[in-house]
């Protein structure tokens, strides 16, 4: 899914082929710092989603199984849900991801194929957690959730950064053109940035309440569900008696919506462009090594352990239930 790569056309770049990171397919490199933190952030993100598994999916199983596994567990996990500290970390773990993605879209043409399979798998997640509903599970299904999020994102920045190509070439030559077709690659994370500053002008508003970090929303959206079921995929609604105290986490059991979240996508690219296009690309290579190879590891493979592990927990917590009844 997040696969970061230049093509060594140059062959005094070869020498840098130790010293970046590790190579894979057709000339590519990897950034390690960008799997690293990545690896990090997933690792966070599948904790996350064993204590929630602890705390909402375990008590359903073990209802369904008549078993009693790990009844006490659910008390802990439910405070660390609602942990102030969990909700900062998770804040900018998130935000981290996000911008690591639009970091990514800079460093390859082939953004409207990498939001496919996302697409894809965005649309299987719903339809699976959907079933799972149907067999009893209340909030299980996913509407709107990070993956969906996530090929917006990267489809957006497709259209944005396709149209810049596109205009860039009707410059023409030399250096004045240059400097424009280079300047049009940051139109994406300036769109962004614009789209953030009118959210939380407009719509909503960034505070630090309770000890965490907070988005909280101003627009109270429309009066039917229909609507703002669709709204929702955009911007989080304030829940009010104009809209009937609408919230989408009724209908949703993971829920990222594109504004504010797949702006960092966006503004990743201009982090991509200014870092990952120049020579600064190589300021971590020197500390590369074999002490960072496990969490680099997860970070290369960060879309898949993400929704494998969707499936993975559940599973394995219904199987040990399934054999602390035979017992």
């Amino acid at each position: 899914m997040y696969r970061e790569g230049i093509q060594i056309q140059n062959p005094r770049h070869a020498g840098y082929k130790a010293m970046v990171g590790r190579y894979c397919g057709r000339g590519k490199v990897r950034y390690w710092e960008l799997d690293f933190v990545r690896g990090i952030c997933v690792t966070l993100m599948v904790f996350d989603h064993f204590m929630y598994c602890l705390w909402d999916v375990l008590p359903f199983i073990n209802e369904v199984l008549g078993t009693s596994l790990f009844t006490e567990s659910e008390a802990i996990a439910r405070a660390y849900w609602n942990w102030d500290f969990r909700q900062n970390v998770w804040f900018f773990v998130v935000t981290a991801f996000f911008t690591i993605t639009g970091i990514s879209c800079t460093l390859t043409r082939g953004n409207f194929r990498r939001c496919i399979p996302l697409a894809l798998v965005a649309a299987g997640i719903t339809c699976i957690t959907r079933l799972i509903e149907s067999f009893g599970l209340s909030g299980a299904t996913i509407l709107f959730g990070v993956i969906h999020m996530l090929a917006s994102g990267v489809f957006l920045y497709a259209v944005l950064d396709n149209a810049c190509v596109a205009v860039g070439e009707v410059l023409g030559e030399g250096k004045i053109a240059k400097i424009f077709r280079e300047a049009l690659r940051y139109l994406p994370g300036i769109v962004g940035i614009s789209l953030l500053i009118w959210l939380f002008t407009n719509c909503a508003q960034f505070t630090f309440q309770n000890g965490y970090i907070e988005i909280i929303s101003t627009y109270t959206g429309a009066k039917t569900d229909a609507e703002n079921k669709f709204i929702s995929i955009f911007l989080y609604l304030k829940e009010s008696p104009e809209n009937g105290h609408f919230s989408f986490y009724e209908y949703t059991g993971d829920y990222f919506p594109i504004l504010p979240w797949a702006m960092f996508v966006l503004i990743g690219g201009i982090i991509g462009r200014l870092v990952y296009h120049t020579s600064a690309r190589y300021a971590f290579s020197p500390l590369n090594g074999a002490w960072n190879s496990g969490v680099c590891f997860f970070g290369r493979h960060a879309a898949v352990i993400y929704v494998v592990h969707m499936v993975i927990w559940p599973v394995l917590l219904a199987l040990a239930a399934w054999i602390s009844s035979l017992f």
